[in-house]
């Protein structure tokens, strides 16, 4: 049993009260667990839509999605919120962290809002910022952090509430080539060694080549779906 899979998964916005735009175009795929994948193609090929609605942040406008089995399309916002902080991670370009919230508190706060106590969720969040070398960063600031730094703080947060799969959208784009280098490692370090389903949406070939496969969007159609070479 595939961990998702999208059939014949379309999405149209409406701009105007008469007019509408399509960015996804009849869209079938299938993940299997513990898949390292990228999903890329141009500015525009309709990437971000697809990882949104992949990620429970969007609905299709026609087709189905299935996770664990389970159909999404049809669910509403409230099951979509479940489903994102059960299943999820999410790790983007630009970490979104709370400023005003230490590293340690960053990542626990998922953990706090699936009911569990604040003690439990500090501790868990300990623990998997001094697995990314963080232990003696957890009482800092974001601003007080390096980009790579931060980046390694938004992964914890993404991991902290064991999601079956990482959505990471241009995750090394604000970071300098060699800190960017070691972020991709630590994502395919996470998937040999943990089994997560890791999925990076990215316009930059050289990122998606380091997967274990290429998903390629082209103006809405998927075009390509190759497998090839582990890092």
């Amino acid at each position: 049993m595939a961990l998702l899979e999208a059939r014949d998964i379309s999405k149209i916005y409406k701009t105007g009260p008469t007019t509408y735009i399509q960015v996804l175009y009849d869209i079938s795929l299938s993940i299997n667990q513990g898949e390292f994948l990228s999903i890329t193609g141009k500015s525009g090929s309709g990437k971000s839509t697809l990882m949104h609605i992949l990620g429970c942040l969007d609905t299709p406008t026609s087709g189905e999605y299935y996770l664990e089995d389970h159909n999404v399309a049809p669910m509403n916002s409230d099951q979509l919120a479940h489903i994102r902080n059960s299943f999820i991670g999410f790790v983007f370009q630009r970490f979104h962290l709370l400023p005003d919230l230490t590293a340690q508190e960053n990542v626990a706060l998922p953990h706090l809002y699936a009911g569990n106590q604040e003690q439990e969720s500090m501790h868990r969040a300990a623990q998997l910022l001094a697995k990314l070398g963080l232990e003696q960063r957890m009482n800092h600031y974001p601003n007080e952090l390096s980009g790579g730094e931060q980046q390694r703080v938004a992964i914890a947060r993404a991991l902290i509430n064991d999601p079956a799969i990482i959505l990471a959208d241009e995750p090394t784009g604000n970071l300098d080539s060699a800190t960017g280098k070691k972020i991709m490692e630590l994502f395919s370090e996470l998937n040999k060694q943990h089994h997560v389903t890791i999925i990076i949406v990215t316009h930059d070939p050289v990122l998606a080549a380091q997967t274990d496969r290429i998903i390629t969007l082209l103006d809405g159609h998927l075009v390509d779906d190759k497998k090839q070479g582990a890092i």
